[in-house]
């Protein structure tokens, strides 16, 4: 049957452009989507070598088994609270992002050597990037407050119920399919949590209270080929002496810091960062955290370095190098800054209290599947990174750190003979 809507394109000359473009695809025309192959998958769970009750400022170590391609890793705690009071009952609970008070940082290591770490500031700014659908299920698994239930009651000289945090553990290589860590061919690997020592937060600060970490596990996903696929995998990737592969890893600038005037409203207070990686750049990211409060007319040496793992309130941010201003944009502009291919801005609404005062400033557009752009900072003399925000009036000493976080581009080699992985080169 004719259509009218036919015959009309027939006498376009945009029409017949398009159709006469070598870029023309019939979607009618069957094409099989890509395929692979099929594969077993096993999540195996790995206990501490070296015990499973942690210590504050301490680290537990898992080793990873030789059984295939990595392709998750979740790491599962529970935390439990000891009611030292004689005569109260306290309704326990978690308190929001407890995660950062829990966790300094979390190192993988091939054979004794760290080849990529992820801080509690790196956790933020890898939270913070995500968009909202890929932020739910870490938000209702580790970072909320678990709810106040009859169970969570902690009675005088008694402890609490154990709450359970599942937290994954997401380095450069799994963000990328071909880069996934082929733990059957590579030296061993394994994970060393290195833990925080604020653990005796709880919800509303309830005095009298002590935490404790229980139960520290990993929960890796495995996939597993057929003996064909594997050797096939093994001979295309590792034919050459040397793999090289194109990763990220993160690198976090020294923090700087200012404290608060007792009692009195401060604005536009500035902080600055000299930028003394050299790598190349992916993304940077910004964030400002406040101590906890010191005593009242403390001198201004006695703030807390105790850190309110919310993130506070930035204004605006600058980056200036080579005496040249790169940008210099409001945190309403910089929110602008995640754009993608579509020429739109990737945001989130889920946990906006938690996450929407890091600044995020990415040189390329926002993708999973390509490098859109890096920035090397070797040759940029004096780079800097400015924030300015407010200060309100608060009756104690507050000290306010200002972190610069990197997403870098890194090259990793694999030794064909070996297995053994190490960074190749970074700037």
């Amino acid at each position: 049957m004719s259509s009218v809507i036919n015959n009309s394109n027939l006498n376009s000359a945009m029409v017949n452009t398009l159709n006469a473009s070598q870029s023309l695809m019939n979607p009618q025309i069957y094409n099989t989507q890509p395929i692979y192959p099929a594969h077993a998958v096993v999540y195996a769970k790995n206990d501490p070598s070296n015990g499973n009750i942690p210590a504050k400022s301490n680290t537990t170590i898992f080793m990873l088994n030789k059984y295939g391609v990595i392709s998750q890793i979740l790491f599962t705690y529970k935390k439990q609270y000891t009611n030292n009071s004689a005569t109260a009952s306290i309704n326990v609970q978690a308190p929001q992002n407890d995660f950062f008070n829990v966790i300094e940082k979390v190192e993988l290591l091939s054979s004794s050597r760290v080849v990529s770490t992820l801080t509690k500031v790196d956790f933020m700014a890898q939270f913070s990037n995500l968009p909202s659908n890929k932020l739910t299920v870490i938000n209702q698994s580790l970072l909320q407050p678990n709810p106040s239930d009859p169970e969570a009651v902690a009675n005088a000289g008694g402890v609490s119920s154990l709450f359970s945090f599942t937290c994954p553990l997401v380095f450069g290589f799994s963000q990328q399919i071909n880069t996934e860590l082929n733990a059957s061919f590579l030296e061993p690997l394994s994970i060393r949590v290195t833990y925080g020592k604020d653990w005796d937060d709880s919800a509303g600060r309830a005095v009298g209270l002590t935490g404790a970490i229980l139960e520290p596990q990993l929960s890796v996903r495995y996939k597993s080929y057929q003996e064909p696929d594997n050797a096939k995998i093994l001979a295309e990737n590792f034919a050459q002496p040397t793999l090289n592969m194109l990763s990220t890893r993160f690198f976090d600038e020294n923090r700087v810091s200012v404290i608060s005037q007792t009692a009195t409203a401060q604005n536009d207070v500035s902080l600055e960062v000299e930028l003394k990686n050299t790598e190349c750049v992916n993304d940077f990211y910004v964030i400002l955290l406040r101590s906890d409060d010191g005593a009242p007319g403390a001198s201004t040496t006695s703030a807390s370095d105790e850190l309110d793992v919310q993130p506070q309130e930035i204004k605006s941010l600058s980056f200036t190098g080579s005496g040249q201003e790169i940008l210099n944009l409001t945190k309403e502009q910089l929110a602008y800054g995640r754009i993608d291919e579509s020429g739109f801005s990737v945001g989130q609404d889920i946990v906006a209290t938690t996450f929407k005062n890091i600044l995020k400033f990415q040189t390329g557009v926002y993708s999973e599947k390509v490098l859109s752009n890096t920035i090397s900072l070797r040759e940029i003399n004096a780079p800097r990174i400015k924030i300015t925000f407010d200060i309100p009036s608060r009756p104690n000493l507050s000290r306010y750190y200002c972190y610069v976080v990197e997403d870098c581009s890194a090259i990793y080699s694999i030794t064909s003979a070996t297995g053994a992985l190490q960074t190749s080169l970074a700037n």
